[in-house]
């Protein structure tokens, strides 16, 4: 099962924002996902993804054919 819940750190400790439908002393796991911080000058966040475009420039004109090659090493043609 899995359920998303807002929680806050403090003193040390992650305390839910509303009570969960858990027994007592019931393991769980946490992914901890940090809120993207806003950019009051980029509302749309279309300015951060403008900037990234081109970023990653190869000069090969076969990056999407081959991308597993690329990525992974894997020479076998």
């Amino acid at each position: 099962m899995t359920t998303t819940v807002t929680a806050i750190y403090e003193d040390g400790v992650l305390k839910p924002k509303s009570p969960l439908q858990l027994e007592e002393h019931t393991e769980v796991k946490v992914l901890v996902m940090r809120p993207v911080a806003h950019d009051p000058e980029d509302p749309t966040g279309w300015k951060a993804i403008d900037e990234l475009i081109g970023c990653l420039k190869s000069g090969r004109g076969d990056v999407a054919e081959n991308h597993d090659k690329y990525l992974y090493d894997d020479s076998r043609d």
